[in-house]
């Protein structure tokens, strides 16, 4: 054949230069012994396919690390904290001079005395007080205001010359908003609302105020000193045309008391580098993001908990169901259906009656009866399995139910359950969460995130960085188990393989 001319199939021979074909590519191949059964690469498992597959996965992977640098900043976290100070935690300590405050990382504080905040009345020597009183629209604003002393959250202080010939001095604040600018002139001419009325000072020989009255750290104040005439005929103040007005912001202050556990040869009048509070203070002066690390063991505690209490209750009622049928089957199934048609919320607020607030009331609220839905999924999950050819096998060969379980259906399950779990967690966060705004979460003064994020949402509108902060910590770790779950799903699922 090799000397033969090819014919092509449209019956033209070929060049005479083609090479011929060999005669040894027509030899049968050799045969060795052995290579048949030799496996070209190791065999792989199904837990090894689905790691395999998880790790190439880089958003999941990101996600883990994410949930296991939050797991572990919750476990070492707290131990970082400085001492507790009479017993009370750092992340429950208050502290009346730094309330609402945005993020700070060690600002200089004033050391003020412990008993600053409080100022006696004053009164001007030699006042008039036989001069006849004046009209009121005669009667000029006060002179002199000014703010006295240090303001602080304990006390804000303002003084001003007395005016012969008044009845007293009306006194108003108004709240600035950061930001925004206000109309002085307005202020002085009461052409717009001068804010909340403190008080009426009817001996007009007075010359100063304190206000004490709901300070905020994180707030300026205008405050406005209008000079009234009583009116015998109305019994009332007639206030004159126009006010004074003086601006201010509160400092940051220290007790000194306080400034001698940090340094032992501080003085009243000197400055000291205070605390950093990367999330600011809340409304009575607590560091947000020390509760926010304090409670991230509550959290995950109960991330972790609550999903494996009830997926082992769900997975054994499940199991006994789908692997006995007939009328244990039926049974449990309507226990299942009464269980998983109860109203949550009703749930949660008969379990913290009966049980008091608290994490233990959380956990058997939580996980009560939501292990109704794994029930299901683990009863069908069964009933495929016991089906399969291998399983009948064992059962025809006498195996005992506990070995089914263990060798057979258990291990296939696995899979499901870890999705399943991982899926709940999430759920469990985020309950926690709605329980704490509606009331229903972990009693205070245990910090928890939802307890922390419910706090600071009531000061949005004083302070947003105080909510938005703990919220994005929430939202972000709720995201990353939300996607860890998705992953895990896809790397578990048989169905799926090849497509991610």
């Amino acid at each position: 054949m090799s000397n033969r001319m090819i014919e092509s199939t449209s019956g033209a021979a070929q060049k005479p230069d083609a090479a011929p074909f060999s005669d040894a590519l027509f030899l049968p191949a050799p045969h060795k012994a052995g290579e048949a059964e030799t496996i070209s690469r190791p065999a792989l498992t199904y837990w090894a396919d689905a790691m395999n597959r998880l790790r190439k996965d880089g958003l999941a992977m990101t996600c883990m690390v994410l949930i296991a640098f939050v797991a572990l900043v919750g476990i070492f976290g707290p131990f970082f904290f400085p001492h507790d100070t009479n017993g009370v935690s750092y992340e429950n300590q208050q502290d009346p001079n730094s309330i609402n405050q945005g993020p700070t990382s060690g600002e200089q504080l004033l050391v003020t005395d412990d008993g600053a905040g409080f100022v006696e009345d004053k009164f001007q020597e030699g006042y008039d007080a036989a001069a006849p009183l004046k009209k009121a629209a005669e009667v000029p604003p006060v002179a002199d205001l000014k703010v006295a002393g240090v303001p602080t959250v304990n006390g804000i202080s303002i003084e001003w010359q007395a005016i012969p010939g008044v009845s007293g001095y009306t006194i108003y604040r108004t709240v600035l908003i950061p930001g925004e600018k206000i109309d002085t002139q307005a202020l002085i001419d009461g052409t717009i609302e001068r804010g909340v009325y403190l008080t009426d000072l009817t001996n007009p020989a007075q010359i100063n105020y304190t206000d004490s009255l709901g300070l905020d750290g994180s707030e300026s104040y205008a405050y406005t000193v209008v000079p009234f005439v009583d009116n015998p005929e109305t019994l009332q103040h007639d206030p004159a045309p126009k006010g004074s007005v003086v601006i201010t912001e509160l400092k940051l202050t220290i007790k000194h008391s306080d400034a001698l556990a940090v340094d032992p040869n501080v003085q009243v009048g000197q400055t000291l580098a205070g605390r950093a509070h990367w999330f600011g203070t809340d409304a009575l002066g607590r560091d947000v993001f020390a509760r926010m690390i304090d409670g991230t063991r509550v959290d995950m505690m109960l991330a972790l908990l609550v999903p494996t209490l009830s997926i082992i209750i769900g997975m054994i009622l499940g199991a006994i169901s789908g692997l006995l049928g007939g009328k244990t089957d039926m049974f449990m199934m309507r226990i299942v259906e009464i269980v998983d048609n109860f109203p949550d919320l009703l749930i949660f607020i008969l379990l913290q009656v009966a049980f008091g607030k608290g994490i233990f009331s959380l956990v058997v609220a939580l996980s009560a009866f939501s292990w109704a839905g794994f029930a299901r999924i683990v009863r069908g999950e069964v009933l495929r399995l016991r089906e399969i050819e291998f399983v009948q096998a064992s059962r025809l060969l006498g195996a005992p139910v506990m070995r089914l379980v263990m060798k057979h259906i258990g291990p296939n399950l696995l899979g499901l359950i870890i999705i399943a779990w991982s899926a709940r967690i999430p759920n469990v966060i985020a309950s926690e969460a709605f329980l704490a705004l509606i009331g229903l979460g972990v009693e205070q003064p245990t910090p928890t995130w939802g307890n922390v994020v419910f706090d600071s949402a009531r000061r949005l509108q004083v302070n947003a960085t105080q909510f938005f902060l703990p919220a994005s910590v929430l939202g972000i770790t709720l995201l990353a188990f939300y996607l860890l779950g998705n992953s895990l799903r896809d790397a578990f699922d048989p169905k799926l393989r090849g497509r991610s």
